[in-house]
């Protein structure tokens, strides 16, 4: 098994998200489960590409709201990382412990492994689920495929040059902050 430094702080990384998804469900209109964090995967994933379109110098200006800026990748990535995981504890199950991706020679490519890992992550959840035809092959278990998020995440940030972890632990306080204003449940 190779750690990664996701990897090496899993344990205090699900316990967070295994508690903002709590304190988060007072704020959703219905009840989540892991085809709904599958779905959400897919919006933060959205949000770390406006990201790094903008960082490469492209025309975001079509997806920009002033009134929600999406402009930290460090705190988009944390989220994607919120969002993959919030599949697996939805489902009640644990993530298998981290495989090593290869390393990816520039930041796109990193962050391409990390759009087919997240799109991995979320297949297996629909198959689990029965919202999706079971695959021919040998389709990864939710837990193999968030441990191949895992890993992705952690190439992509050591391309961005981003401690996932700090990144993380940012996104959680926020995340309190803003649960915390709004009143809602610790």
């Amino acid at each position: 098994m190779n750690r990664t430094p996701l990897s090496d702080h899993l344990h205090e990384v699900l316990t967070n998200v295994r508690r903002l998804r709590e304190r988060f469900a007072t704020t959703a209109p219905q009840e989540w489960d892991p085809i709904t964090a599958a779905a959400e995967l897919s919006v933060q994933v959205g949000h770390l590409a406006i990201c790094l379109l903008r960082q490469h110098g492209a025309d975001v200006s079509a997806w920009e709201d002033p009134q929600r800026p999406i402009t930290n990748i460090g705190d988009e990535l944390a989220d994607v990382v919120l969002a993959a995981f919030s599949i697996n504890v939805l489902a009640q199950s644990e993530p298998a412990e981290a495989t090593e991706q290869p390393q990816s020679a520039n930041e796109v490519e990193a962050f391409l492994r990390l759009l087919v890992a997240a799109g991995g992550l979320s297949e297996a959840a629909l198959v689990e689920y029965h919202y999706r035809h079971r695959p021919e092959g040998r389709p990864p278990s939710l837990s193999g495929a968030a441990a191949v998020v895992i890993a992705a995440c952690d190439v992509l940030a050591d391309q961005l040059g981003l401690d996932l972890i700090a990144e993380f632990r940012s996104m959680v306080a926020d995340a309190d902050s803003f649960l915390d204003q709004r009143g809602d449940a610790s």
